[in-house]
């Protein structure tokens, strides 16, 4: 009689965020998906919707998402409605939230039981490190924004950077998407060793041939030769202004599609964008479903306010995005975009609070077609060698296995007892 297959025990990661799908993440869903196919078992502990249904999960073998309320953030919009508070309310509602996130996700964290945590951003460090120090466990933080400084004006943004500063050298491992904030962690806020880069590249796909956005201005009976792309969040962090008014001075025939959503002042994007006739807006298409669009545009663009540390060192996964379909790529001029968009010869970096700067790099480009398909083959060379998540991820995994084996190193007991223990002599 045959005998059963032993079990292989596969380590279990547990990735905690503050948000309600890890697809709205990508890094962290990329990640997981990763570990899982690469023999880990994973499990996203994530808020639950504040809307009538939860996200749809990804079906990914040994990859499950747990979710749990904060009831806190409800109640008070069920008190006082979803229109903004005012200054204190606000204040008591975000403490109240996080303080009810810190308890619930502590506890879930603990009863995952895992070999390895990681916090995806700030908010979910602390309950992340306090789960991962009781069971001894190691613990990585994947720190994707500088939370304290995400713009110029953060609420508690001192707390915040508390945290950073009290928790960061308890972690096992820091990984951020860009070398400079790689630095500003190992230096200001005391990580064990120099941080890990890993870059917000997508996994690799072919470029694909698609007609999306030109069928869209076509069927509302625009005119166009050139489209130039802006996928994203539609904010004035993002210089959406400037881009607009860039349009105005845009050459015949060229056209900003920008598709993606906004809240605050932006929720209404339509009315405040109605006077620009060269743009066209379409709403927040899924991430998956992006590649088509994308890949359907000429030019991509893409830029960050300079009014934070965290714009200034961007790392965003919208200029790999952009190469991996074969668009040029216009960005701002700041170290780290300018090193990888002029540095690789996919693009041009301009001042993005300057919109006749940013409508020059755009006309330049739509009267060049030659340089376009130089650029358009150096993007996708590189997508393929080199930025794509399938390399960047092959650090990370080795790194966490490392982990593994150290701790386990750490508490494994001796081999054997000595059955002639050591006496003290009189």
């Amino acid at each position: 009689m045959a005998s059963e297959a032993p079990h292989v025990h596969k380590p279990k990661v547990c990735m905690v965020a503050y948000c309600e799908s890890p697809t709205w993440l990508p890094a962290m869903f990329n990640e997981g998906a990763s570990l899982a196919g690469a023999g880990f078992e994973v499990e996203f502990l994530c808020l639950a919707s504040s809307g009538a249904s939860s996200p749809p999960d990804a079906q990914v073998p040994n990859l499950h998402t747990r979710r749990f309320a904060v009831h806190a953030r409800r109640l008070f919009h069920n008190r006082f409605g979803m229109a903004a508070p005012g200054r204190r309310l606000a204040a008591v509602q975000r403490l109240l939230s996080y303080a009810e996130y810190v308890v619930k996700a502590f506890g879930h964290a603990l009863a995952a039981r895992a070999d390895l945590y990681v916090a995806h951003d700030l908010p979910p460090l602390l309950p992340t490190v306090l789960a991962a120090k009781i069971r001894r466990k190691p613990v990585v933080y994947h720190a994707h924004e500088l939370w304290s400084e995400t713009h110029a004006r953060v609420p508690f943004a001192r707390f915040w950077r508390l945290i950073d500063r009290a928790l960061v050298p308890l972690c096992d491992e820091v990984v951020t998407p860009e070398e400079n904030r790689s630095r500003i962690y190992r230096e200001e806020f005391g990580a064990r060793r120099q941080p890990l880069t890993v870059r917000n590249c997508p996994p690799y796909r072919s470029p694909i041939a698609s007609t999306r956005l030109r069928d869209e201005l076509e069927r509302r009976g625009i005119a166009f030769a050139t489209v130039v792309l802006y996928q994203g969040l539609i904010d004035s962090m993002r210089c959406i202004e400037e881009m607009a008014e860039a349009t105005r001075y845009f050459d015949e025939g060229i056209v900003l599609v920008i598709i993606g959503g906004g809240w605050g002042k932006w929720a209404d994007a339509p009315s405040r964008l109605a006077g620009y006739e060269r743009i066209v807006l379409l709403p927040r298409v899924a991430y998956e479903d992006l590649p088509p669009y994308t890949a359907s545009a000429d030019i991509g663009i893409l830029f960050y306010r300079n009014d934070c540390r965290n714009n200034y060192y961007c790392a965003p996964n919208k200029l790999f995005e952009y190469m991996m379909m074969g668009l040029p790529v216009i960005a701002a001029n700041y170290p780290g975009m300018q090193a990888l968009v002029e540095g690789e010869a996919v693009g041009l970096c301009v001042n993005p609070e300057d919109p006749n700067e940013i409508a020059g790099a755009v006309n330049r480009m739509a009267a060049d077609p030659e340089a376009r398909r130089t650029i358009r083959a150096n993007g996708l060379r590189l997508s393929m060698e080199r930025y794509n998540w399938e390399n960047e991820f092959r650090p990370l995994v080795e790194r966490y296995r490392a982990l593994l084996v150290d701790t386990t190193r750490r508490a494994a007991p001796p081999l054997w007892d000595d059955p002639h223990p050591a006496r003290t002599e009189s």
